[in-house]
């Protein structure tokens, strides 16, 4: 194993060597050393790459640590480096150093605050080494083609999987976001393999128009979901599909009772145009709840809020899911919570997989939670079960 440190100060690069002898977590490893944003390129270049692990400093006297990043950046054979970012900068420094290095593509392991714990930045490399190979390996069974999409939709080969969301004042189930999957014999396709293919061969509002015509007739087919909201996702080209628009209302006539909310991503410019308004306009008409996904994260997220009377907006998991260690992200969402609060608008917050986020979720004055602390999405098979479960579970729990 080959480990790069680059770093202006012998104490620190001696320090980490002497880290790496002591950790369990390494045993057959060599170190090389940089004391400069120059020579650490030169070093990447001799070993020709082969560079298992780059421990780099952000400030060095001579130069600093974001001429590596762009090196890096700017040749794809070494972008694949294990990166790991040291510095004693604030937080909101490193937090944007982490934005940059994902933006562009790099093998970012994480950016840690001096002084650093060496086995700590291994267990990480570690862990996404490993996530790395199984989604690899996933990606290899579940390759498909342009044709192969094409007829997995006629074959109908779609699973939907349902994700429940839970009033954080009641503590009881509000809805289930659905959330689909295609499959074939090698098993699941996942929306970011399938949905690029789907878009290619310009057949996404079929897509969507199968996705909600079999959700209905799930949820039409099983009473005990009545009480519960049906949220499915939609995009702002649907929206310029009258068809599509028609179809959907003429189900939600059909089934008044059904509690139906779109929960509408992507482009801004389509979100704008008349025909996609006028439909927001009919859906809302017909008592068809309008969500606003990912909010903060995609397009002009204020000038939607003006333009369109949403009636919820979803807080994108990556503000959420780190708002106990990320004060950045904890900021963002107390104001997008604020925000809501003023405008009588819902919140739901997704990617909630820890009891802490959620205490301080609740504490915001956040209205509905959704995150694998609840569930993953799982099978309609296994829907009912999980009801079952879950209000047996809050029954015991409020007895005591």
């Amino acid at each position: 194993m080959n480990i790069l440190i680059i770093d202006d100060q012998v104490f620190i690069r001696e320090a980490i060597k002497a880290d790496l002898a002591a950790s369990i977590l390494v045993n057959d490893f060599q170190t090389f050393e940089a004391e400069d944003a120059n020579q650490g390129i030169d070093a990447i270049v001799a070993i020709e790459g082969h560079v298992d692990l780059l421990i780099l400093d952000l400030k060095m006297d001579n130069s600093d640590g974001m001429e590596v990043i762009n090196f890096l950046s700017e040749h794809a054979h070494y972008a694949t480096i294990p990166l790991a970012v040291i510095s004693s900068a604030d937080k909101r420094t490193l937090g944007l150093v982490s934005s940059i290095a994902s933006s562009l593509k790099l093998n970012l392991v994480g950016v840690f605050e001096k002084p650093i714990h060496v086995d700590f930045i291994l267990a990480e490399a570690t862990r996404l080494q490993n996530q790395h190979r199984n989604a690899t390996e996933v990606k290899a069974l579940a390759s498909v083609s342009d044709n192969d999409i094409t007829q997995l939709l006629a074959d109908d080969h779609i699973l939907l999987c349902f994700q429940p969301q839970v009033d954080m004042k009641s503590k009881g189930i509000s809805g289930f976001e659905v959330l689909a999957r295609m499959y074939d014999e090698n098993g699941y396709i996942y929306p970011d393999t399938f949905l690029p293919l789907l878009d290619k061969a310009g057949l996404n509002v079929d897509f969507t128009k199968l996705i909600i015509a079999k959700a209905f007739k799930f949820w039409a087919s099983e009473e005990m979901l009545s009480p519960y909201t049906l949220s499915i996702n939609v995009t702002a080209e649907d929206l310029i599909s009258e068809s599509l628009i028609d179809y959907i209302i003429s189900l939600k006539q059909a089934h008044s009772h059904i509690k139906l909310t779109l929960e509408l991503t992507e482009s801004q410019a389509i979100i704008n145009e008349a025909s996609a308004l006028n439909s927001i306009a009919r859906l809302i008409i017909n008592d068809i709840g309008i969500s606003l996904d990912d909010f903060g994260k995609s397009y002009s997220t204020y000038e939607r809020l003006d333009t369109i009377p949403f009636n919820e907006i979803k807080i994108d998991r990556s503000f959420v899911c780190d708002i106990d260690t990320n004060e950045q992200h904890h900021l963002i969402v107390e104001s997008t919570i604020a925000l809501a609060k003023k405008m009588s608008v819902s919140v739901v917050a997704e990617g909630i997989e820890t009891e802490s986020v959620l205490n301080i979720l609740s504490e915001l004055g956040c209205d509905i939670a959704q995150g694998y602390l609840y569930s993953p999405p799982m099978e309609g098979r296994y829907l009912k079960a999980w009801i079952n479960s879950y209000i047996n579970k809050d029954t015991v729990a409020n007895a005591h």
